[in-house]
């Protein structure tokens, strides 16, 4: 892995990965000649069973070859061998063209029309472009909404729901001209500060946050009929507690509209609500068991054929190994074969899509295959000539316009894109011309201890699902080929299905939510995957210590212990759940009226809600590292965070202000309106907008606001004689004490990106925004504080 601050100087990576290509023996292209996967032509239907689960990814009658994955300088490096596969399912949202073609899922539309009308829940997996995302919506407005027969059905709206913004957004602007209306009439979508709906609206696209947030206020739905939930493999936290919020606003309107019925007011089918699962490849016999054994339909997409590498030995430098495989695919698979239509009109073969598990890693891996790739143009490969290889970053952070180039591909182009990205690759976007895909088989993930109260950031191990979906961006439009840098050994470890967010993650919002949700016993909530006992007994204790919640003694049950208990929001936690932010950011900004700074803590935790603002272009590092100098504090990163969001307030041209200062104009254009709108709750609630130009008090605020050891005020850690922090509340526990699992926290750093970062001048006492885990486990937004202000 190439660490923070750790990484390759550029000179040494050049010499050490450099290939002398010219040496290429003609024979080494048979190391590749793998037999030529059977083609899938079989017709979109419907299905009793995927062809390719995360268990049954290998073929049973596939060719193995071995492929050595070796420095071109290293002959004898251990390879790869490699199995054919189709690609898994995938989720089928669209490109950025709008396709007025038959899709598969056209083919089958009747019957899932009248699944949908038998059942009041369906799970619908959908493979890769089979159209689901698109179609499924249209297919309930036509039926339900145009058909008289059907229309006194439905008199609300459809909603669907995406993971992601962008998704909601492309999504919704396709479908209304799929449908030749104008978005934000019969279609639109809405997402976080853009309310593109009217009450025309029919047809509504929105992230699962704001379906979430309308439960708070409509706890049984009742503006939707059909409320469908997309890409349903991510298990996000919103997801899953979707899943259980719906489920129980069914049975709500249910139990409702039998009571009306058998009162004569209303016909049985008026008032239900209708949902529809759909997803790429997942647990489905869980999830149709969890939905009291709903139907399952399986829609094949268009599926090309996929041949899968495995390392033939472990890496542990998995960065190095994925610029190794770069240089080997670029060198001997730099042509496609003439009768491939799909390319016979490209200048050079397929594109090559690398899963990185973060930002500063693709940087530091764009910035290498920057320096090698002009010594390999034009030197000679097996092939031939070796054309240009260009590497492009793809990472939620990145400006818009960077991104839009990753999405546009000139047939005339003479060289070769490698593109670095994280997870957000797997699913909601296509990227044009990808046919080879490394795997670097890890992903950057959040783990919660609750014996330890604290969320930590590293790099772990996918599941076979991730795995499937990422082999499978290399069969979108054409066959294509995935590099695994695992062994099968490895891979076959690997869980075969992600561990749902929910389980890994702080509850303290999701409780929050569920209290205010109507759900006055969050720990007997319906989770599909239900968290750890120990996980919701903490962030309830925890909430109960912010004050944001209070018992109620069930009356029903004598005994006073925790499952018999309800709970309430309390004055603040009416105040809390108004702010769409994390429940210890929410208190803070309560609590800043005590230390009369509001405005300042509502503007940082703006800056802290948004991705990274800093922008470090590989070609001019030193000067962007130097400009954002100018911001530091002495005093930390909060302090320095806040000094960026004025001086961008008091510009008088943004985006220039941003280019010259090497910011992010979007991100800081995102915490403009995060803060607009969190100044407007406080108006909203009564709070007033108090400014301080004492800096001291923001720190006081933010480490000792909501208490020593709740909330953000157990986030504060002392210097060690060993040059290490360890967290105050650890202070007394010694490695003698077996029976503390509070030990899993130990020695902590401060980040190299922040403005405290030195070898030797340290801070005593600090306070820290969150912690990640890379070489070393890092505090990342870190302030100094006063040790004094423990003992006051």
């Amino acid at each position: 892995m190439i660490p923070d601050s750790e990484v390759l100087k550029n000179q040494q990576a050049i010499d050490y990965l450099l290939p002398n290509i010219n040496s290429a023996s003609p024979s080494s292209q048979s190391q590749l000649s793998v037999s030529s996967p059977e083609s899938n032509t079989s017709s979109p239907c419907v299905r009793s069973s995927l062809p390719n689960s995360p268990n049954n990814n290998e073929t049973k009658n596939s060719s193995s070859r071995d492929w050595n994955l070796q420095r071109w300088r290293s002959p004898s490096r251990p390879g790869l061998t490699s199995s054919t596969t189709s690609p898994s399912s995938s989720s089928s949202t669209p490109n950025n063209h709008v396709r007025q073609h038959c899709l598969p899922i056209d083919l089958v539309k009747n019957k899932i029309l009248s699944n949908v009308n038998r059942h009041d829940t369906i799970i619908l997996i959908g493979e890769t472009g089979s159209g689901k995302t698109t179609r499924i919506p249209q297919f309930l407005y036509q039926y339900y909404c145009k058909n008289h027969s059907q229309r006194s059905v439905m008199n609300g709206v459809i909603g669907i729901t995406q993971p992601r913004r962008v998704a909601a957004v492309s999504i919704g602007s396709r479908v209304a001209e799929e449908m030749g209306t104008t978005l934000g009439q019969l279609v639109g979508y809405k997402i976080r500060f853009e309310d593109c709906v009217s009450p025309q609206t029919k047809i509504q696209y929105m992230t699962d946050g704001i379906l979430l947030r309308e439960s708070l206020s409509n706890h049984t739905l009742d503006r939707y009929d059909f409320i469908i939930l997309d890409e349903a493999h991510e298990r996000t936290v919103q997801s899953d507690m979707l899943f259980g919020i719906v489920k129980r606003a069914q049975k709500s309107r249910k139990r409702s509209s039998m009571k009306r019925t058998l009162d004569g007011n209303e016909s049985p089918s008026h008032n239900t609500l209708k949902l529809i699962i759909m997803s790429a490849t997942m647990d489905v016999d869980h999830l149709s068991k969890y939905f009291d054994s709903a139907p399952v339909l399986y829609v094949e997409g268009r599926i090309y054929p996929i041949e899968i590498f495995y390392a033939e030995s472990k890496h542990e430098d998995y960065t190095d190994a994925a610029l190794t495989t770069i240089f080997q695919i670029h060198r001997d698979e730099d042509e496609l074969d003439s009768n491939d239509s799909q390319m016979q009109n490209t200048s050079i073969g397929g594109d090559i899509l690398v899963f990185c598990t973060g930002q500063e890693e693709i940087e530091s891996m764009v910035k290498i295959v920057q320096d090698l790739a002009p010594q390999t143009s034009g030197m000679k490969s097996c092939r031939g000539n070796l054309k240009t290889l260009k590497p492009y970053p793809l990472y939620s952070a990145l400006p818009t316009m960077k991104q839009q180039q990753i999405f546009t591909r000139d047939p005339n182009d003479c060289f070769r894109r490698v593109i670095f990205a994280t997870n957000i690759a797997e699913t909601s976007i296509t990227i044009p011309n990808i046919r080879f895909v490394i795997d670097t088989g890890r992903a950057k993930s959040k783990s919660f201890s609750p014996k330890t109260s604290f969320e930590i950031l590293k790099i772990e191990r996918i599941s076979k699902a991730q795995s499937c979906q990422r082999s499978g961006r290399a069969g979108r439009l054409a066959p294509g080929k995935c590099f695994r840098l695992l062994t099968r050994a490895e891979y076959r470890l690997l869980p075969t299905f992600p561990i749902p967010e929910i389980q890994k993650c702080s509850l303290s919002n999701v409780i929050l939510q569920l209290i205010a949700a109507g759900i006055s016993d969050p720990e007997r909530f319906d989770f599909i995957d239900r968290p750890s006992a120990d996980s919701i007994k903490h962030s309830i204790s925890k909430l109960i210590l912010m004050n944001a919640i209070e018992k109620i003694p069930n009356e029903s049950n004598e005994n006073d212990d925790s499952s018999s208990l309800s709970f309430r929001l309390t004055e603040i936690g009416k105040k809390m759940i108004v702010f769409p932010i994390e429940p210890e950011f929410a208190l803070m900004i309560i609590m800043s009226q005590k230390y009369r700074c509001t405005e300042e803590i509502i503007t940082i935790i703006s800056m802290l809600s948004i991705d990274n603002v800093f922008y470090v272009p590989n070609s001019e590092r030193d000067v962007a590292l130097a400009v954002h100098k100018k911001f530091a504090s002495s005093e930390g990163d909060l302090v320095k965070l806040l000094k960026v969001f004025r001086e961008y307030k008091e510009s008088r041209q943004a985006l220039a202000w941003c280019q010259d200062n090497f910011l992010r104009p979007v991100q800081m254009r995102n915490a403009f309106k995060i803060r607009q709108q969190l100044l407007s709750y406080c108006n909203k609630i009564s709070i007033p907008i108090i400014s301080s130009s004492n800096t001291e008090n923001i720190r006081k605020c933010f480490a000792l606001g909501s208490g020593l050891g709740i909330g953000l005020g157990a986030n504060i850690a002392l210097l060690q004689n060993e040059g290490g922090y360890r967290i105050v509340s650890f202070q007394n526990q010694t490695k003698n004490d077996k029976n503390n699992d509070c030990l899993e926290i130990k020695t902590l750093h401060i980040h190299p990106s922040s403005c405290l970062f030195s070898p030797t001048n340290k801070p005593e006492c600090v306070f820290f925004i969150e912690l990640v885990q890379t070489t070393k486990l890092y505090m990342r937004n870190v302030s100094i504080i006063s040790k004094e202000w423990l003992t006051t």
